[in-house]
Formats: C-alpha cells, structure tokens, sequence
C-alpha cells in the first residue's frame, strides 16, 4: 500500500543548502518529512508503532472504496443468504420484522393548512384510502404480486444487493382500475452503457450533473448474469420530471458523502459467515461420518485386504463369503486380524460455545442482537427485553425509512392518478406543492413492537403517562405506532357510535391488590 502524505515545504535554510548542495536539502526536506508524519495526537495514527506498523489503507472516495468491489460483494452476499443458514435468517428477520405482510396506509391529511373541515378531511381520507387498496392489487409492472409481498422483495433486495430500483411505469390491463405501476430493478442491471469506466458524472451506472446531483440511471435490457444471450442494450431514465416529480426510486443506504451505490448489508462480514458456514459444513460431515461407525480391520501378516467387505474376491465370490457391516451385526474374522475404531470425538463438544461467542460478533455489525439472530430466548427477563428494545429501534429506524423513500412515494404516483381521472378532489393539488403535501400525508404502520409480558408493559405505561415521563404519542409510536389526535378522534367517534346502539364503553379499574408470588420472584430474578 502506498503511503500518501505531505513533503513538508523548504525553509530559507533549505533553500540557502539547496544552491550549495541539492542533495543536503533533498536529505533535510526528507527528514523534517518523517517528523511531521510521526506528530499528531492519536495512537491511531502515528506511524510507527508495532499494532499498525502495516495497517495503510488507502485513502479513496466513497466510490474509489466501493464500485471496484460491488459486483463481487452483491455474488457473494446473495450466495451467503442463500446457503448459510444465519445470514437467511438475518435477512428473514429483518423482512418479517420491518415489513411483516406490508405496511399499511392511513391517511391524515393536514386540513388546518388545506382549510377543509375536519368531516371533509375525513372523508377525503377514507376515499383516498380506498382508491389506493385498488391500486395496490396491481401496482406490480410485471403482474407477480400485490403491494405487500413487492415491499418485501424490494426490502430484502437492498439488504441483500446494497441497492434496488423502482421505475414509475404506466399500463392499465383489462379489469384493473389503475394504471400506476412500478418497475424493481435489480442493482446489477443499474450500470455504465458498455461497461464502460467511471467518470466524473457516471458513476455505477448512475448519472451526476456539475454539482453532483444524481439526474439519471442507465439501466441494461438484461441481467449481466442472464442465461439468454441476447444483445444488451441500454436506457437511460431521468430521476425526476421537470416539475420534480419523481421518476426513479432509488433505494439506498448511504453512509459516506458522494456515495453513488450502496453496499449490501453483509458487506462487513462476508469472510466471516463464510468461514463459519464452511466449519459448520465441516462439523455437520464429521458428525454423520462418526454415526456411521466405521471400523478399520487390520492383519498381523500386513495384507492388503482393502475395505471390508469390498474386496475384490469377495466381490464376485458368493454371498455367504461377502463381509458387510449391519446394525448390531456381529462378523468373524480371521486369526490373525483385528478391529479398530474410528473415534473423531464427535459432534465437537466444543462447537456450542465457540458458535454463541462468534455469532454475538456478527450480531453487532448486522445490528441484530444474539437472541434475535439465532431465534432462541435462554437469557433472563430483563436480557431478552434489552435485546428487543434494541432490535426494535433498528427495525424502526429501517421502517421510517422505506416508508418514506418507497412507500409514500409510490402513494403520491397513485394519488396523483386518481385526481387525473376524477376519482379523487384535490384543489391545488398540482398548483402549489405546500397544498400537494398537505393532501398527500399518511401515516404507515408495520409489525407491531414485540413485548414478553404486554400485561407488565401496558401498567408500566400507564404509570410513566401518568407520572408525565411519557406522553401518550411517545407510547403509541413505541407500542402501536400512529398519531394520538387521530387516535382519540376515532375512539370519540366510537364512544359515541356505542350510545347508539344502547351500549357504553367500561374502562376496567385498577386495583391496589399486591403482586402475584410469581411475579415477585422473576422480579427478584431480575434484580
């Protein structure tokens, strides 16, 4: 590895023992050099100590660091996802747990800024609603699946690929209501036209204007992988309309400025759960070898009988003078022969501890604690519940999101079609995009927060609203996800529907009876 510095700048001396001697000032720039790369206040990066004396990476740009590797780090993160046991169920538990079957929809738009009445907000939002549950039975380009599953695939996509595209299409089938579609595109059809090198503006397939602003991708006709060895040919697609109106969906996580791909989630620890696979393959064989009991035969007189059983002369001799090995069988043999037993130790005693200790270290760079990861609880109350507060706020952060970057922009393209055609009213809606906005707004709910005990964390709720360390909004984005004002609104309305029909709301009471035996002693456990 090279090592990148800078020469430190010659003085008047310098100068003065250059005229005489330019040897004497190439030695003396050289040495004044070395000082100041050796200065600085962290251990870390002074050169000359033993733990980093070869550890010199080069310093690139978030895409010197990234393009060159991508097509490699997307083959084998995608092998490891399909034939390593752990990185499947990673993937799977952050699909199940982020997306579950789909995120859900509720509109809420701002009534105050669009200066409606709140029963025509509401009904708006209920039509708005209803007209995008139509669209989402056929949001597919290709015609495979609904909105639910498609958020799925588009999640497990990025994670496994670094990156994934959606193109706005537009074709309305005979029976659909709606033409809005989206195309996926899978990362490695997202490249430069004839593989050409990277320039200052294209870059991984995706094109910058002057000031870096990414203005459109070129997208291949085929997978570079494609068994079909048709001619490849290239579209290049505009992020946005001229309006601003998005065109690409690019879904990413980018974690260093000017970065033009992202990076699949296993990136960090591809070498790893590849070692690991393989030494678990390799105690999976060892273990089977070990049940097959084998048994060498050995000869005092040393001939060379070969396997028992298989020799050649009893291989077309009769059955009776075949020698094989049997459950329970018990075998003859000769004088001057004896048996010995193959003992590998195994299964490896040692495997259980080893694979805990290792998995804890991959859990931290996939941000999935262990209990999550291996999907096996043995920890306390209290150690299993600060996994899952852990894990809840990584699969949150995840959801927002998706949500955000795939999900309510997809609903904007279905909205903005049902205006179009007369479904929906929406004055201003194309005019001013404030008043866009304001019409567009919804909430997205996903898998709700997992609890061990929902008894224990519903009265610990309600004691820290009651004590005001907790508002009621800060409890449903926690627990159920969802705005309180909407929340109370709706539970008026169905206080109220309740009387109607004869009936009225109980709230149940709490009561001051002691703690059960058992609760007292997980509690003391816990402590």
């Amino acid at each position: 590895m090279s090592r990148r510095f800078n020469v430190a700048p010659p003085n008047l001396v310098d100068r003065v023992v250059g005229i005489f001697n330019p040897q004497a000032m190439v030695g003396r720039l050289r040495a004044r050099t070395q000082l100041q790369a050796l200065r600085g206040g962290y251990a870390g990066g002074k050169r000359g100590r033993k733990a980093t004396h070869n550890h010199n990476p080069d310093g690139g740009s978030a895409d010197a660091d990234t393009l060159p590797d991508l097509p490699t780090l997307r083959s084998r993160s995608r092998d490891l996802a399909r034939n390593v046991p752990v990185a499947t169920g990673a993937i799977a538990t952050n699909k199940t747990h982020v997306i579950g079957s789909g995120l859900k929809a509720k509109s809420a738009c701002d009534y105050d800024a669009l200066e409606i009445s709140e029963d025509a907000a509401r009904a708006w939002n209920k039509q708005a609603d209803r007209e995008f549950e139509l669209a989402c039975k056929s949001i597919d380009f290709a015609g495979r699946m609904n909105f639910g599953p498609l958020q799925a695939m588009m999640f497990g996509s990025e994670l496994e690929s670094g990156d994934v595209f959606g193109i706005r299409r537009y074709r309305k089938r005979p029976g659909q209501i709606y033409g809005t579609k989206v195309q996926v595109i899978e990362a490695d059809r997202v490249c430069n036209p004839h593989y050409r090198a990277d320039t200052d503006t294209l870059a991984g397939g995706v094109e910058f204007d002057k000031d870096g602003v990414p203005v459109a991708i070129h997208v291949a006709n085929r997978h570079p992988g494609d068994l079909y060895r048709r001619p490849t040919e290239w579209r290049r697609i505009p992020m946005r309309y001229n309006d601003g109106r998005r065109i690409v969906i690019h879904l990413a996580s980018f974690d260093r400025p000017d970065q033009s791909r992202g990076v699949p989630y296993f990136a960090p620890v591809i070498e790893a759960l590849k070692s690991f696979g393989d030494y678990q393959d390799a105690e999976v064989r060892a273990a089977v070898i070990t049940a097959m009991f084998t048994v060498f035969v050995t000869s005092a007189a040393g001939d060379d009988a070969g396997p028992l059983g298989a020799s050649e002369e009893s291989s077309v001799g009769s059955d009776e003078e075949k020698l094989e090995l049997g459950s329970g069988a018990i075998v003859g043999l000769n004088h001057d022969e004896d048996i010995k037993f193959a003992d590998p130790n195994r299964p490896n005693k040692n495997f259980d501890t080893f694979a805990k200790a290792f998995l804890r270290l991959v859990g931290v760079a996939l941000e999935l604690p262990f209990e999550l990861l291996v999907k096996h609880f043995t920890s306390s109350y209290s150690a299993s519940r600060a996994a899952l507060e852990m894990a809840y706020h990584t699969f949150r952060k995840r959801r927002e999101r998706f949500a955000d970057d795939f999900c309510q922009e997809l609903r904007a393209w279905v909205i903005e079609e049902a205006i179009l055609t007369g479904r929906l009213e929406a004055d201003g809606f194309f005019d001013d995009p404030v008043i866009r906005d304001a019409w567009l707004r919804a909430e997205w709910t996903g898998p709700v927060r997992i609890t061990l005990d929902p008894d224990k964390d519903s009265k610990a709720d309600e004691r820290d609203v009651k004590n005001l360390f907790k508002t009621r909004q800060q409890v449903m984005t926690e627990r159920t996800g969802g705005e309180f004002d909407v929340k109370a609104d709706q539970a008026a309305r169905e206080n109220e529907r309740m009387k109607d029909i004869g009936q009225t709301a109980t709230e149940s009471e709490t009561t001051d009876e002691p703690p059960a035996a058992e609760d007292l002693k997980e509690d003391l456990e816990d402590a």
